[in-house]
């Protein structure tokens, strides 16, 4: 019993791992700021990508789940279109106020570990077409959604398994 709860104990970082996770973080910031701005302000979103890694790798408790930067495109991919449906979703209804709705609410057991993942998970859920993050268990491993109809679950399995996928979680 004692080793297993060695085991599951959060381990912290190593300084490779910290270093490691800011380069990423830094990369995506600064790739987020031209997306956004394009190279208008070029230094100062430097600088804030440059803090926001810095401070994130400096801040953050326990240790950093690596993820790939090639997946990271996959998933920002599946986001953007779920995100879209959604919105889609919203308006449709907006406009058909007669559509019926089957409201619920239902509650998910995360099966991610904690730290990145799992807050991951729990941030984009009420992107999904849908749905809404409602409350989250004291352990973070029950997360309470809101969903229009009981269907709109389905979206949330398949965003915990993209999310495994891109912290190369096994299931």
């Amino acid at each position: 019993m004692a080793d297993s709860a060695a085991n599951n104990a959060i381990r912290p970082a190593t300084r490779k791992q910290r270093w490691t996770w800011a380069v990423q973080i830094f990369v995506v910031l600064l790739l987020l700021w031209l997306l956004l701005n394009g190279l208008d302000r070029f230094l100062a979103g430097l600088l804030a990508a440059a803090a926001g890694a810095g401070l994130g790798a400096w801040l953050v408790s326990g240790q950093p789940h690596p993820w790939k930067p090639h997946r990271l495109i996959w998933f920002a991919g599946f986001f953007l279109w779920e995100s879209f449906k959604g919105g889609v979703d919203v308006a449709w209804r907006a406009m058909h106020p007669g559509l019926k709705i089957n409201p619920c609410f239902s509650s998910h057991c995360i099966d991610l570990p904690t730290g990145q993942p799992r807050t991951l998970m729990v941030a984009t859920v009420s992107l999904l077409p849908g749905t809404l993050s409602a409350d989250l268990s004291e352990d973070g491993r029950d997360l309470e959604i809101h969903a229009l109809m009981p269907e709109a679950m389905a979206s949330v399995e398949r965003l915990e398994a993209w999310v495994a996928w891109l912290f190369s979680i096994e299931s």
